[in-house]
């Protein structure tokens, strides 16, 4: 059973810190900060938000990392780029940036939907304070200035903690009926896809349990 979603992840989010917030909010107002730092308290995969409740699809277009310490992405570490389907939401966002993860779990060129597994949440890059975290921003242009992001992150743009250890309830009969378990085969993937759902898997306790393997053909 899955926990409800807040924001981009499932169960609850936590804006631990005031700099963490949208806006001008660092260095006594003077430093801008283009997006909102979430902490995920109960399951670090990062997930495609809904937007008021809404679902809403879109494009991976970037999934990397910069070394480059020329150009500023460097900072995010490993992130993942969306771009939003066209004439989904009244507001002015196209894109959204999930950034300083630890590992990302979709490529470039793939359609994703509200629920979908982006990435796991980390602290690659220039991380504020070295704690994990996934800094949303939320764009209208590629390279533009960030635009007020809290209605994907699922919480006010205020230091607290946001959401519900709820159990999201399936909404079918078939969903809620025996309780069986699905045996689902991926593949074949690349080393590096592979070794990006080992690492979910492991972070979900499912190899623990017994319930996901990797075999090679």
């Amino acid at each position: 059973m899955r926990l409800k979603q807040t924001g981009i992840f499932e169960g609850r989010v936590q804006v631990r810190y005031s700099y963490g917030r949208f806006g001008w909010t660092r260095n006594g107002g003077k430093t801008w900060h283009g997006g909102i730092d979430l902490v995920a308290l109960d399951d670090k995969t990062i997930r495609m938000p809904y937007y008021k409740g809404k679902k809403i699809t879109g494009k991976v277009t970037r999934a990397r990392i910069v070394y480059n310490h020329n150009d500023k992405t460097w900072e995010w570490g490993w992130y993942v780029c969306v771009q939003l389907d066209a004439n989904q939401t009244p507001d002015t966002v196209n894109f959204l940036y999930f950034c300083h993860c630890s590992c990302l779990l979709v490529s470039v060129g793939q359609k994703v939907s509200s629920g979908d597994a982006l990435a796991i949440m980390g602290q690659t890059g220039n991380a504020a304070n070295g704690y994990d975290h996934t800094h949303l921003e939320a764009r209208a242009t590629a390279t533009g200035t960030g635009v007020d992001p809290t209605e994907y992150a699922g919480c006010a743009n205020a230091v607290g903690i946001y959401g519900t250890q709820e159990v999201d309830e399936p909404t079918s009969d078939a969903a809620a009926s025996t309780g069986k378990l699905q045996v689902i085969t991926v593949g074949p993937v690349s080393q590096g896809d592979a070794d990006a759902i080992l690492a979910v898997c492991k972070e979900r306790g499912l190899t623990d349990a017994g319930l996901y393997k990797s075999e090679w053909a």
